[in-house]
């Protein structure tokens, strides 16, 4: 499903960057997410067939596939039936959060499969023999390290119960006959995690490649690294966040937190709909009183990433994305709830009614599922190639494209992978950078200068207007008189 209803050409925006930095072996934005970089880039190798950036895109459509898939293995585990078990994975699966996720060349799927990979594992590593601890907390490990180095909210909601699981997993009785022997496997764990953060050397490597930038324009034409660092210092501040981030969190007003949280009830509805948000309160109970480690881990996910929300500053406009990792504790309460549900309808002279009510719950998770279809499927969304082409398309030679990041990272996409229109330079402007017109008679005062935006994007600029779509405009600078 998700690779069907995903996109099937190149984006906009971050998942455009995305889309071409995976392909060139680039750096995209802080925290340049190394991980999901690598993993693309191999996509467009190995994958033989589609563009390039549907090859990218097709990681994410994977990433959501195995979410899903390692769900229902940790909450069979969990709740132990199949049929409930399947009633808590389709409201997941099917749940526009990850649906989206799903069909974009964007790293949120990636997260939630580490998140949820990272739960298993733990899990497994709780209920097996204690004799074994290292054999099941070593690929803990691994995806924990994997984890810190792809996105912040990994470290919020996983990294604890990492910390929190191998606590609890060499604490039990029998693990370690000496101390000796504990010390081993700290060593062991330590040195697994390590290896789990080796991706953080790729955007080390591409620097001692192409390094160092002039800060300008994103490395270009030498090779796109986000920022052009110009010094080994200003690469690790890109992984840890750069300008991008800093400043972004702040404790927030009453006012502020009260609108964060009715952000996430309305989410919760939009994702899961009236029974599967009633299905995950009473799971929610349920859980709690009957497996207090499980529901404290799961719950911990869900407060941890509405703390995040709280934290976030105004300048964040996408908060609602970083609501995903709340989908994966809240799906398995309403596994938990179907389960309570159905042992309450059983009966030894109707055992029927169970299954019938699992069916129902089934059908109107389904049911809730197709009425998200038309935000969460992408396989028509054409508009970003088709309105780059016409702009390629009326751009006299030696152009230059003014423009923003949202419609530049399109140009960039068709003119850096795909070889169109190599003689255009396209100049993605950054807030904070100087104005479009003092920057084009700065910068190319012998050059056909085109502007792409919105029409507040040229206010006071003399233009004529080129192309006129919904999306974005096309502007021509008028000549200039000569001096």
């Amino acid at each position: 499903m998700y690779g069907a209803t995903a996109a099937p050409d190149v984006l906009s925006g971050d998942s455009a960057e995305f889309q071409f930095a995976a392909t060139l072996s680039g750096v995209p934005h802080p925290t340049t997410y190394p991980l999901a970089t690598i993993m693309g880039h191999l996509a467009t190798r190995l994958l033989p067939f589609g563009t390039p950036a549907w090859r990218v895109t097709m990681v994410s459509a994977l990433c959501a596939a195995l979410t899903v898939a390692l769900f229902a293995l940790l909450a069979r585990r969990v709740i132990g039936k199949w049929l409930p078990v399947c009633v808590g994975a389709l409201a997941l699966g099917f749940a526009p959060g990850l649906w989206n996720a799903a069909t974009l060349a964007e790293i949120y799927a990636l997260l939630a499969l580490l998140i949820v990979a990272l739960a298993l594992a733990l899990h497994r590593a709780l209920e097996n023999p204690a004799r074994r601890v290292l054999a099941y907390l070593a690929p803990a490990a691994l995806i924990a390290g994997l984890g810190c180095t792809h996105h912040g909210l990994f470290v919020v909601t996983a990294l604890p119960l990492f910390v929190a699981g191998c606590d609890a997993a060499m604490r039990r009785d029998g693990a370690y006959p000496s101390l000796h022997a504990s010390a081993i496997t700290l060593v062991s764990v330590a040195l697994w995690f390590l290896i789990g953060t080796t991706p953080l050397v790729y955007p080390l490597v591409q620097f001692a490649r192409f390094g160092p930038f002039d800060g300008l324009d994103y490395g270009l034409p030498r090779h796109y690294f986000w920022g052009a660092p110009q010094s080994w210092w200003d690469v690790v501040d890109l992984l840890t966040g750069g300008e991008v981030r800093r400043g972004i969190f702040q404790f927030p007003d009453a006012a502020s937190a009260l609108s964060t949280i009715q952000m996430v009830g309305r989410r919760l509805w939009f994702e899961f709909g009236p029974v599967g948000v009633a299905s995950g309160v009473v799971g929610c109970i349920v859980l709690a009183r009957s497996s207090v480690w499980v529901w404290r881990a799961s719950a911990w996910v869900f407060f941890a990433t509405l703390t995040y929300l709280l934290l976030l500053g105004p300048a964040v406009g996408d908060a609602p994305v970083f609501t995903l990792p709340m989908l994966l504790p809240w799906a398995l309460w309403i596994g938990v709830g179907a389960d309570a549900l159905t042992r309450r309808a059983q009966s030894p002279r109707a055992p029927w009614r169970s299954v019938a009510l699992i069916a129902i719950l089934v059908a109107l998770t389904l049911g809730w599922g197709a009425t998200r279809y038309r935000v969460s499927a992408k396989q028509h969304l054409w508009l970003y190639r088709e309105f780059a082409t016409a702009t390629f398309s009326v751009l006299p030679p030696d152009a230059v494209v003014i423009t923003h990041w949202e419609q530049g990272t399109t140009l960039l996409y068709l003119r850096l992978v795909e070889g169109v229109r190599p003689d255009v330079w396209i100049d993605v402007v950054e807030p904070g950078d100087d104005p479009w017109f003092e920057r084009a008679q700065r910068r190319y005062p012998d050059r056909p200068v085109y502007f792409v935006g919105q029409p507040d994007s040229v206010a006071g600029i003399p233009v004529d207007l080129v192309i006129d779509e919904a999306y974005a405009n096309v502007y021509r600078l008028r000549s200039r008189p000569a001096p």
